[in-house]
């Protein structure tokens, strides 16, 4: 996992300006029947099976899905108790309120409903934390037990930092716990989980 790493294919999986926006933040999600699928996009959601060889997509499965005016990057997918959660950050990585919202689907393609109250987790500025955003999330192997991973402002001096706090940030993780209904509960960010 350290490397050193070579490029196989010799291009792109997904070429710049192939689609509308920008072809970022890849992410495969590997549904329980083995179907492995790529999202990717910014200012789009972008979603597509993959072939067996990983290195390509099928093409006729290609779907741009509309999560809503808040979506801006970071697609992440995953799936618990017979539902498929697609969960993407809102305004800009260097954005004091860069945070995280979620919909739901019953399908890896969507289409996606996306529930009142879909806020994952944002800023505290009681706690003096900024610019949650752009995550990815992890269940305990075998238990209802999940974390979510995330970036956010250098603490405490990254909201002094103008714009550049974008690119002074810091990975943390937090639990995440769900409604009996299955909506995620909104994560209060901690100053715990700084890895």
């Amino acid at each position: 996992p350290t490397g050193p790493f070579r490029d196989a294919l010799g291009r792109t999986l997904i070429r710049a300006g192939a689609y509308s926006g920008q072809a970022i933040d890849p992410m495969v999600f590997t549904d329980d029947n083995g179907q492995s699928y790529l999202y990717w996009g910014n200012g789009f959601m972008a979603a597509a099976e993959l072939n067996n060889d990983m290195t390509s997509i099928k093409k006729e499965t290609l779907t741009t899905l509309n999560p809503d005016k808040t979506f801006r990057e970071g697609t992440y997918v995953f799936y618990r108790k017979g539902t498929y959660y697609f969960l993407w950050s809102e305004n800009d990585s260097r954005d004091a309120d860069y945070r995280v919202r979620y919909a739901t689907a019953t399908s890896p393609l969507g289409p996606l409903t996306i529930p009142k109250e879909n806020l994952v987790i944002a800023k505290d500025t009681a706690a003096g934390i900024y610019g949650t955003g752009h995550n990815s999330i992890l269940q305990i192997p075998g238990k209802d037990e999940w974390y979510i991973v995330f970036h956010r402002f250098d603490y405490p001096n990254g909201i002094n930092m103008g714009r550049s706090a974008g690119y002074n940030r810091e990975v943390c993780i937090d639990k995440m716990e769900f409604n009996p209904d299955g909506s995620i509960k909104q994560v209060v960010p901690t100053h715990k989980g700084i890895l």
